[in-house]
């Protein structure tokens, strides 16, 4: 298949999904409305972990800690009288300026040891967030005042829209001279270095593109559930969420996070229905399996598909 139709194909599959999505709150019910909200946040934070981990190969175990700063960011900047949206405006920025320095620090560490130091920054935060008693009422959590809170509606189209907005943010990404030398710097950073690239300055810049939606993201979800607290801010099982969707759908690809989240919550949520007590566990054996025999993720299968097509053209792929 061409490029141009590759591109078509995924231009109007992409138009179609997000008509669908536009059109659902005044089809659905609250449940499928929150339900539809909580797949966008997952894209939209899949899509931040795979700019990072899946584009530039530097594997993060700490991201929900910029989900936590956004949070809480959000939230305090509600409680203090400001409106909804700049609140996630707020959010977004404080964790893009927290990621700069810590970008410069821990982007000089590779493989397994950038990934401690990324699972330590997202318990430095829970710490913080518990013992900062006087700002985030510690353990107790910080309620919302229900007043200051926009509606289910406005909230679902923020969080689509930050979904969309990260999608985009990853196609463009992985069009541009910035992708093409983020995939440098993943397959030999010594080779790109010799070659010319920045890689200080690429690395940094997309670790710092890849806090700034769980920033944004954190504030809405804040604002979704009208109260926040240390666990649930700074969650270890969603760094593990993140992992676990872009594995699924694709690592490195712009679809493969959107098939991921859409697939592992429709699953979770279908397991939960019939089996309440070993969802999780049953979820866990059909993730394993999945990585274990497509590690590609599911995309992987349509890519093998059109390899096998007799017009299918060496290098090209969907």
């Amino acid at each position: 298949m061409p490029e141009n139709d590759q591109r078509s194909i995924s231009f109007w599959a992409g138009t179609v999904l997000v008509g669908l999505a536009l059109l659902a709150p005044f089809g659905v019910n609250e449940y499928y409305q929150s339900f539809l909200l909580q797949v966008f946040l997952v894209i939209a934070l899949a899509q931040a972990w795979n700019l990072i981990s899946g584009m530039t190969g530097y594997v993060s175990f700490g991201h929900a800690a910029f989900f936590g700063v956004g949070a809480y960011t959000g939230a305090l900047f509600l409680t203090w009288g400001y409106p909804w949206w700049i609140a996630i405006f707020n959010g977004a920025g404080i964790a893009a300026l927290i990621a700069v320095p810590l970008g410069f620090l821990t982007l000089r560490l590779r493989g397994p040891y950038f990934a401690i130091a990324m699972l330590g920054l997202n318990e430095v935060g829970r710490i913080v967030a518990t013992l900062w008693v006087s700002v985030t009422k510690g353990g107790t959590g910080l309620p919302l005042p229900p007043s200051l809170l926009p509606s289910l509606d406005i909230t679902y189209f923020m969080m689509l829209s930050l979904a969309l907005g990260a999608t985009l943010l990853i196609a463009w990404v992985h069009r541009s001279r910035f992708g093409l030398e983020l995939r440098a710097i993943r397959e030999d950073e010594e080779a790109a270095e010799m070659v010319g690239v920045n890689t200080t300055r690429n690395k940094v810049t997309a670790f710092v593109l890849s806090a700034l939606i769980p920033g944004a993201v954190g504030a809405v979800y804040a604002m979704y559930t009208s109260y926040i607290n240390p666990a649930s801010a700074f969650d270890p099982a969603r760094n593990i969420e993140m992992i676990v969707v872009v594995l699924f759908g694709g690592s490195g690809t712009v679809w493969g996070p959107i098939i991921g989240a859409a697939t592992v919550m429709f699953l979770r949520e279908m397991l939960w229905a019939q089996f309440p007590a070993a969802h999780l566990a049953a979820l866990g054996v059909l993730l394993l399996i999945v990585v274990l025999y497509l590690p590609g993720g599911l995309v992987s299968i349509v890519r093998e598909r059109h390899r096998e097509r007799p017009d299918a053209r060496p290098g090209e792929s969907p």
